[in-house]
C-alpha cells in the first residue's frame, strides 16, 4: 500500500528542468559565427576540399598499376596511351595544366569562404541590433501603458466627480488594451529573433540566450563622411572580385590543355572548381574542334569579365547608398530632437490639463500618447540606424571584426580540424 502511495506521488509530481541562459554580447558574434555557425563550418570543408584536390593532383603524377591496361592488345594506340597515363602520368601536358588550374581554384574558393563568413557576421550582428531595437521597443510600450495608467488613475476620479466624460476614461482603457496585444505580439517576434540568433551563433536551441545592451551612438556628435574615403579600400579587399581574378587566371591553363588534348586528356577533375568550366568541351587526341573549344574560352572570359564589372559597379553602389544614408541621419539629427522636445512637452500639457479638471477631447489626450510613443521610437530607430549603417560600411571596407583572421579554416587545412 505504501508502495503503491509513493508511486503515484511520484508520477504527479511536475518535472522542473533548469532552464539554461547563455548571455552573449556584440563582440562575441563574430567568434561564434566563423567557429560554430554551420553554413560557414560547410563553407570551410569545401575549402579543404579543393585544398585536398591539388594533393590528389600531385600525387596522381606518380606512376600507378593498373593491371587491365596492360592485359589489351600491345600494339592498340589507345592502350598505349592509358599505358602511358599509368606509368608516366607527368609526361602528360595536362595533368601539369589541371594541377595549376587547381590552385587558382583553391585560392578563388577561399575567397568565396571569407566572402561568405563576412555576411554572416554581418548578418548575425545586423539579428542582434535588430533584436536589441525590438527590446527597447518593448520597453517602451512598457512606458507607455505605464502612462496610460497614470492618467487612468487621474480620469477615474475625474469621472467620479463627474468633472470628466466617461468616454476619456473608456478611451484610454481601450488603447491599454490594444497596447497589452502588442506587447504580447512582440514578446513572440523577440523569442523568434532570439531562437535565429542562437541558430546562426551556432548555439542550442536547448540554452536561452539574453543580449547585452550597447551604447548607442550621439548621432548630433559624429562627423559626416566622405564616398572617396572609403572606396578605394572596399574594392581592393572585396573577395567578390578577387576571386574573378583567379577564375579568370584559371583559364589559360584551360586552353593549355586544349593544345596538348592529343597526348591524353587529364585524369584530374575540375571538382575544385565546382564544375565551372566543364560546358567547355576539350577533344580527346588530333581533331578540327580545338578553334572552337579556343574560342569559347575566350568568350567564357568575356563573360567572367562582365561578371566581375557587374560586381565592382554593385559594390560602389552600395557604399554610395551607405554614404548617403549615413551623412543623411547626420544632417537631419536636429527634427528629431526637436520632434521628441515638443511631443514631450505637449503629453505633460495635456496630462496638466487632465489633473486639473478641464474639459478635454478624448482624441487629443490619445493623440498626445501615441504622439510621444511615435517621437520615442522614431529616436530609438535613428540611433539603431546609424549603427546598421556603420556595420555595413566596415563590411564593405572589411574593418572591425571582418578584418581579424579567421582561424578555424587555418585549423582545418592544417589538419586540426578533421
Amino acid at each position: 500500500m505504501k508502495r503503491s502511495i509513493l508511486f503515484f506521488l511520484l508520477l504527479h509530481i511536475p518535472l522542473v528542468s533548469a532552464e539554461v541562459v547563455q548571455k552573449i554580447s556584440l563582440e562575441d558574434i563574430a567568434k561564434n559565427v566563423k567557429e560554430s555557425n554551420f553554413t560557414v563550418l560547410e563553407g570551410a570543408q569545401r575549402v579543404y576540399q579543393a585544398k585536398e584536390t591539388i594533393t590528389f593532383s600531385k600525387r596522381n603524377l606518380l606512376p600507378r598499376l593498373n593491371i587491365w591496361n596492360y592485359l589489351e592488345t600491345p600494339i592498340n594506340w589507345a592502350s598505349s596511351i592509358d599505358i602511358i597515363q599509368d606509368l608516366a602520368p607527368f609526361l602528360v601536358p595536362s595533368n601539369w595544366f589541371r594541377i595549376s588550374q587547381n590552385k587558382l581554384f583553391y585560392l578563388a574558393q577561399k575567397e568565396q569562404y571569407r566572402a561568405l563568413w563576412a555576411n554572416e557576421v554581418m548578418t548575425a550582428k545586423l539579428l542582434y541590433t535588430n533584436t536589441l531595437r525590438d527590446i527597447d521597443f518593448l520597453e517602451a510600450l512598457n512606458i507607455q501603458i505605464e502612462q496610460i495608467e497614470g492618467l487612468l488613475a487621474i480620469v477615474n476620479t475625474r469621472v467620479i466627480l463627474g468633472e470628466t466624460p466617461i468616454q476619456v476614461q473608456k478611451f484610454l482603457e481601450i488603447r491599454k488594451l490594444e497596447l497589452l496585444d502588442d506587447l504580447r505580439v512582440l514578446n513572440n517576434i523577440i523569442e523568434t529573433e532570439k531562437r535565429s540568433l542562437a541558430m546562426i551563433m551556432g548555439i542550442s536551441q536547448d540554452k536561452t540566450i539574453e543580449l547585452e545592451k550597447f551604447q548607442l551612438p550621439q548621432v548630433d556628435e559624429l562627423e559626416s563622411i566622405s564616398y572617396d574615403t572609403f572606396i578605394f579600400r572596399a574594392l581592393d579587399n572585396a573577395p567578390e572580385l578577387n576571386q574573378y581574378g583567379y577564375i579568370k587566371s584559371s583559364l589559360r591553363y584551360l586552353r593549355g590543355e586544349m593544345y596538348f588534348s592529343f597526348l591524353g586528356a587529364s585524369t584530374t577533375a575540375r571538382s575544385a572548381g565546382g564544375g565551372m568550366f566543364n560546358h567547355i568541351p576539350i577533344q580527346d587526341g588530333l581533331g578540327f574542334g580545338m578553334g572552337s573549344s579556343l574560342r569559347i574560352a575566350a568568350s567564357q572570359g568575356k563573360i567572367i569579365d562582365l561578371n566581375k564589372e557587374a560586381t565592382k559597379e554593385v559594390i560602389k553602389k552600395n557604399l554610395h547608398n551607405l554614404v548617403y544614408n549615413f551623412n543623411s541621419y547626420i544632417e537631419n539629427i536636429d527634427s528629431q530632437n526637436s520632434r521628441l522636445r515638443l511631443a514631450s512637452e505637449n503629453f505633460e500639457m495635456i496630462k496638466v490639463q487632465i489633473a486639473m479638471g478641464m474639459p478635454i477631447e478624448p482624441l487629443e489626450v490619445l493623440n498626445s500618447i501615441d504622439s510621444l510613443f511615435d517621437a520615442n521610437i522614431s529616436m530609438v530607430n535613428y540611433q539603431y540606424e546609424v549603427v546598421t549603417t556603420m556595420e555595413k560600411i566596415k563590411r564593405s571596407i572589411f574593418n572591425g571584426d571582418y578584418s581579424k583572421k579567421e582561424g578555424m579554416l587555418e585549423h582545418l587545412l592544417q589538419g586540426e580540424g578533421q
